[in-house]
């Protein structure tokens, strides 16, 4: 049943070590065939195996395929999490980075200047404030910096 031509593979199933998973090439090679069989000295197949693979090396084996079955589990979770937008990218621009181009680039924007106004008069401290000329130059503000400066002016006063 398992030779030297048609094995594939073999490893234990269980975290008892007492069943082997044994793949082998079917008779035309165009499919593999997976048997258990059990962890018994006396079974005629578990003999045929021994034939072919050292008991320890069946046991490195399946410590090697348990490490790349825990690796891609890994790699595969990752990427769902990914995709799912639960962690960046690992190439992504860290956040600092994309702060300081949001500030410096486009500086005068009409939109985002707005859209950034409109988000700082949400802000509790800037909406609280009782200071009514800062929160002029806030509004009035015709560059990002200008109107981070003054929202972190009226912040830092609160």
């Amino acid at each position: 049943m398992f030779n030297k031509e048609n094995f594939v593979e073999a490893s234990f199933v269980d975290n008892e070590r007492q069943n082997i998973e044994v793949l082998t090439k079917s008779d035309d090679g165009k499919s593999v065939i997976p048997t258990i069989i059990p962890f018994d000295e006396t079974n005629h197949m578990f003999k045929e195996l021994m034939d072919i693979k050292t008991l320890d090396e069946l046991h490195e084996d399946t410590h090697n395929k348990k490490k790349l079955e825990g690796e891609l589990y890994k790699e595969q979770a990752i990427a769902f999490a990914k995709e799912a937008g639960l962690v960046a990218e690992e190439n992504t621009t860290p956040i600092i980075t994309k702060i300081i181009e949001y500030i410096t680039k486009d500086t005068d924007n009409e939109d985002e200047l707005f859209a950034l106004k409109l988000g700082l008069f949400e802000v509790t401290e800037i909406k609280d404030s009782e200071d009514i000329e800062l929160k002029k130059s806030l509004r009035q503000s015709k560059t990002k910096a200008e109107v981070l400066l003054n929202a972190l002016t009226i912040i830092c006063k609160e």
